[in-house]
């Protein structure tokens, strides 16, 4: 198996192919067929602007408006990419190729545009632990965005099993009622290890798993658990809330030694819906599980 197929590249194999997997400023590390380790890569400026107008054939009028283009995709970890390699400085990202997957919502910080937060993955690990952070609408919201993600799997992961307490039913029954068959349900715990046989299932050579859920959830956690130690940091769950710190904060594709690929991403404050007014104060959130 080639470099580029282990981290799951489905294409035909050609020079100037990689994959990004992680981002930090202007530079991004790739991998790819040329080399065995890592290279750093820019992105062309020219090849990722987007041409808002254009001179009339006759070149003797003012300048004509046209519609804007639809902006080139840029790139962002987890993106197979077209690029020069340049074994003496930086090599130079020209292309994004086409997403098989992909998930997106609001951006928080613009209404009407969207964020897109994993790409090119096989199952998306929508996640939700069973203390404070347990919400039924949340979920809802997850799967409906989920709804178009393209070439993938959509399964929801309850961490924390073993802080499940006795009453704990009705909340799950909630749950199953709000999934409604629309996804697979797994209910893990990575302390005592219940569920993390089927978590296994979807970590095979050449797969990527995109993990997606609020700050603290257990996503760090369930790495470390399938990678067979500690690969990325974690945090004790706070007493005074019964929350996680966030531990993630940024994206980064990594290879376990099952040969699986993880999509980790900064916990998620807040869900929206492209053309939804975000308010948490909506019936839908009646469902959030609290503790006294």
């Amino acid at each position: 198996m080639t470099r580029l197929k282990e981290f799951g590249y489905r294409g035909e194999e050609a020079e100037g192919v990689a994959r990004i997997v992680s981002h930090h400023g202007d530079y991004f590390h790739l991998v790819c067929n040329e080399t065995t380790g890592e290279i750093l890569a820019r992105k062309k400026k020219s090849a990722f602007t987007r041409m808002k107008t254009k001179a009339p054939d006759n070149m003797k009028g003012k300048k004509i408006s046209e519609k804007a283009e639809e902006a080139p995709l840029q790139p962002i970890t987890g993106d197979f990419v077209r690029f020069r390699y340049n074994q003496q400085g930086d090599s130079m990202i020209t292309e994004v190729l086409p997403r098989f997957s992909h998930f997106e919502r609001k951006d928080p910080t613009a209404r009407r545009t969207s964020q897109t937060l994993a790409v090119n993955f096989d199952t998306l690990f929508i996640m939700m632990s069973l203390n404070e952070d347990f919400s039924t609408a949340r979920i809802d919201r997850y799967l409906t965005l989920a709804e178009d993600i393209g070439e993938a799997e959509a399964v929801v992961v309850v961490t924390k099993m073993d802080l499940k307490e006795d009453g704990d039913e009705e909340f799950i029954e909630a749950l199953e009622e709000t999934v409604d068959g629309r996804a697979k349900i797994l209910y893990i715990s990575s302390l005592t290890g219940e569920g993390m046989d089927e978590v296994e299932k979807y970590a095979a050579p050449g797969k990527t798993l995109a993990f997606i859920g609020s700050s603290g959830v257990g996503k760090s956690t369930l790495v470390n658990t399938l990678a067979g130690e500690e690969w990325m940091p974690t945090q004790e769950i706070q007493e005074w809330s019964g929350k996680g710190r966030h531990t993630t904060t940024s994206r980064e594709l990594v290879l376990l030694p099952s040969g699986a690929l993880i999509l980790d991403t900064p916990g998620i404050r807040e869900i929206g819906i492209l053309g939804e007014v975000d308010n948490q104060l909506q019936k839908g959130f009646s469902n959030h599980r609290f503790r006294k």
